[in-house]
C-alpha cells in the first residue's frame, strides 16, 4: 500500500507531466487535471515551487482569446532551468554532445570529427566524457539530472555494449567506463542510438496521430526503433528494431564495415560516399548534397540507387509491422527529398494490393538528433512515476 511520501511523489510527478504538456496552466486547472481539490494542488505547487522545478507568472493570453480585464491570472509553469539533461552520442566520425532544459528545450549543444572505430574504446569514451563536461550548464550538482550515452551498439541493461560492430567494440563496458571518467559524480546510463533518436522525435509534438512509427538513423550504419502507442518496443530481449541487419542482397557488393548485402552497407554513410568517390566524387556528404541539388549524373545515379535499396528494405518491414509512419534521420536522411516520388512509387509496385503505403517523413531534427534523443531519455526518466 503506498504511504503518504510515496503518494505526494507520484502526485508531484503527474503535475510536472500536466504543466510540461500543456506549458502552464492556473492553479484551479491544475486541480482538475490531477483530480484532486485545490488544497492539496497547493501543496503540491508549493513543494514543486521549493524544489525549484515550478514557478508562477502572470498568465498569458490564449489563443483567440480577447482581451482581459481586470488583473491578470496567476499561472503555473516549469522553472526551464530547474533542472538539466545531457546526451552523449559516440558516433562512427563524430562525437555529439547536447544538454535541454527542464522545459526539453535545446541550451547547448556541440559535435566534434572524431575516428572512433580506430581509436581505444577508452580514448573514445575519455574523449565523449570531456566533451560532455565542457557542455555542462555552471550550476549547482542537484540540477544536473544525468547522461544519456548512445551509440550504435547491441546494449545489455547493465550498459555493456555487447555489440558495437561499426566502432569495433564487444562487451565494453560503456556506461560504468563513462561513469568513471566523469570529474563528479552523476547519473549515467546508455541508450541505443536510433532508440534515443526515436524517443527524441516523439518529444517533437508532430506525431501524435501515428499509432505505429517505424524509425531509421541512418549513419554509416542503420539504426531502427519502434514505436507503438507512444511506447518505445523493445522486444524479449530489449534489441527490436536491428533494422539495418536485414539482408536485402544476397552476393551484396563488398562493404567497408558490416555484412555485404545487409540494409546498412546499401544504404549508409559508407555506402554513398564509397559509391560517390569511385564516381569521382569528394567523399564528403555536403559536397554530395550540393552536387545532388546541382542534379550532376553521379549524385542522381547514387541517390536513385539508394532509393530502391531503401524503398526494397522498407517494404520488407511494412508487410511485417504495418506501421502507418516511418521517419528518416541522420545525416545520410536528406538524399530521401530528392528521391520521394521513386520512393513512393517504388512502395505501390512492392507492396501488395490494400496493405497501405505509410507516410515517410523526414526527421527535423537534424544530425544531432541522437545526442539529442538522449537527453530526453535522461528527462523521460526524471518524468516518469518510477524514477
Amino acid at each position: 500500500m503506498n504511504n503518504p511520501q510515496t503518494i505526494r511523489h507520484l502526485n508531484e510527478i503527474d503535475a510536472l507531466n500536466a504543466l510540461f504538456r500543456s506549458g502552464g496552466m492556473s492553479r484551479a486547472e491544475l486541480a482538475r487535471a490531477l483530480g484532486l481539490n485545490r488544497s492539496s494542488t497547493g501543496n503540491i505547487v508549493a513543494s514543486l515551487m521549493s524544489a525549484g522545478l515550478v514557478v508562477e507568472a502572470p498568465e498569458e493570453a490564449k489563443p483567440g482569446e480577447g482581451k482581459r480585464s481586470g488583473r491578470p491570472g496567476i499561472a503555473v509553469r516549469l522553472s526551464p532551468d530547474g533542472a538539466f539533461f545531457t546526451g552523449v552520442e559516440i558516433g562512427v566520425d563524430r562525437l555529439s554532445a547536447v544538454v535541454i532544459d527542464l522545459s526539453a528545450k535545446v541550451v547547448q549543444q556541440k559535435s566534434i570529427a572524431f575516428d572512433s572505430p580506430n581509436s581505444p574504446a577508452e580514448v573514445v569514451i575519455a574523449k565523449a566524457t570531456a566533451l560532455a563536461a565542457s557542455v555542462l550548464p555552471t550550476v549547482e550538482e542537484s540540477r544536473l539530472k544525468g547522461i544519456c550515452v548512445t551509440l550504435p551498439a547491441l546494449l545489455d541493461h547493465s550498459g555493456t555494449a555487447r555489440n558495437a560492430h561499426m566502432l569495433g567494440w564487444r562487451d565494453m563496458p560503456v556506461t560504468s567506463m563513462f561513469r568513471d571518467f566523469l570529474p563528479f559524480p552523476l547519473d549515467v546510463t546508455s541508450e541505443n542510438d536510433a532508440n534515443a533518436f526515436a524517443i527524441g522525435e516523439t518529444y517533437s509534438g508532430n506525431y501524435g496521430w501515428s499509432n505505429t512509427s517505424l524509425f531509421l538513423n541512418i549513419e554509416n550504419g542503420v539504426g531502427g526503433a519502434i514505436i507503438v502507442g507512444g511506447r518505445l518496443f523493445r522486444g524479449a530481449f530489449g534489441f527490436a528494431g536491428e533494422f539495418g541487419h536485414l539482408t536485402i542482397e544476397r552476393n551484396g557488393r563488398p562493404a567497408r564495415r558490416g555484412t555485404a548485402g545487409e540494409f546498412e552497407t546499401l544504404i549508409g554513410k559508407d555506402m554513398v560516399l564509397g559509391s560517390y568517390e569511385e564516381r569521382g566524387g569528394q567523399p564528403d556528404l555536403d559536397h554530395f548534397f550540393a552536387a545532388l541539388a546541382r542534379g550532376d549524373e553521379p549524385a542522381r545515379w547514387i541517390a536513385e540507387m539508394w532509393a530502391d535499396h531503401l524503398s526494397y528494405g522498407l517494404a520488407q518491414l511494412v508487410k511485417v509491422l504495418d506501421p502507418d509512419l516511418v521517419v528518416l534521420g541522420g545525416s545520410v536522411a536528406p538524399i530521401y527529398p530528392f528521391v520521394e516520388q521513386r520512393v513512393r512509387d517504388n512502395l505501390d509496385s512492392m507492396l501488395i494490393p490494400g496493405l497501405p503505403r505509410p507516410k515517410v517523413e523526414l526527421s527535423t531534427q537534424g544530425p544531432s538528433g541522437a545526442a539529442r534523443g538522449a537527453a530526453c531519455v535522461v528527462h523521460q526518466k526524471f518524468f516518469t512515476a518510477a524514477d
